[in-house]
């Protein structure tokens, strides 16, 4: 495999405030086409650059799906964003004297959403959702939700997440939860913590009869959480968890034996990395069976959180 996460200084110094060396960066942030999405050169100075790297790939994920974007303006096209915070619109705002205003359009969360839903002229719904480290799977929930009740005929789902300063990074190390050596070791008896990292993510979900360039069906979608817990409201349920999956499955009458390949959360913490290992085997292997594959690409990339 590839490893992805390095130890340079693009955000911040390696090792600063006692923090893991290695985390996962994206090459270049810093260049943006202002002209072309329609945003004046001040609103894009002052823009969080999440909401430009959506511009970007969403446009792609378009084109990548094999339609012209100009052919959806005014569709009912939904979209749904995964994202936790906006480490951009805290640094705008640093100084009262010096604030323009556009960075409060800029920067907000809202925006995510809702400025490509402005610049491709969608009118279906616009919506930022933030679940944490599930912020991407929800939307990917709700727009296919909205697409089965007709409440869009297409939408575009992402997430997005960067590490601009190392402020939350220290918050998360101070909690315990980041690896020493930035590495997530998934699955792995030395997983030890996981590493942070960057992404930007869109695709295109439409109606099978929309669809021009297919890579996956979607059969069905859901969430539900834990509840109250001893351990603590951070802790995971791999009881729970069990519960969704069985469900979704009987739902869409798929059954365990047809499950070829799992794609886990896998972040490599000791709590987290058992709780859903002994739930994917308590569904998918109560009985004999062919080999479960199971992987987590946060070994390659780190943890992207929302994204």
């Amino acid at each position: 495999g590839v490893d992805m996460v390095t130890d340079d200084n693009r955000r911040w110094t390696p090792g600063l405030y006692g923090l893991p060396k290695r985390n996962g960066k994206l090459n270049d942030i810093s260049h943006f086409d202002a002209a072309f999405f329609g945003v004046h050169p001040k609103q894009a100075n002052t823009m969080d650059p999440q909401p430009r790297l959506m511009l970007e790939i969403a446009y792609e994920a378009i084109v990548d799906g094999g339609l012209n974007p100009a052919s959806l303006r005014g569709s009912k096209t939904g979209v749904y964003i995964g994202v936790s915070g906006s480490e951009a619109g805290e640094a705008f705002s640093r100084d009262p004297e010096e604030l323009l205003g556009y960075s409060m359009t800029g920067c907000q969360r809202a925006m995510l959403a809702n400025r490509l839903s402005y610049f491709f002229d969608f009118s279906g719904p616009s919506t930022a959702i933030d679940t944490a480290c599930s912020s991407s799977l929800l939307a990917l929930e709700n727009a296919f939700h909205a697409i089965r009740q007709g409440h869009c005929d297409a939408a575009l789902v992402g997430g997005v997440n960067l590490l601009l300063k190392p402020n939350t990074s220290v918050q998360f190390m101070k909690l315990g939860m980041l690896s020493p050596e930035g590495t997530c070791k998934s699955f792995d008896s030395s997983g030890n913590g996981y590493c942070r990292s960057e992404a930007a993510v869109a695709v295109l979900l439409t109606k099978r009869s929309m669809a021009k360039r297919v890579y996956a069906t979607v059969i069905n979608a859901g969430n539900n959480t834990d509840g109250y817990k001893e351990q603590g409201v951070t802790f995971p349920s791999g009881e729970m968890q069990q519960r969704l999956v069985r469900s979704l499955y009987q739902e869409a009458n798929i059954t365990a034996e047809q499950v070829e390949y799992v794609e886990a959360h896998g972040t490599g913490t000791k709590v987290g990395d058992p709780q859903e290992v002994n739930g994917i085997v308590s569904v998918f292997c109560e009985s004999k069976r062919e080999p479960l594959l199971i992987g987590s690409t946060k070994s390659n990339m780190g943890h992207p959180e929302p994204a």
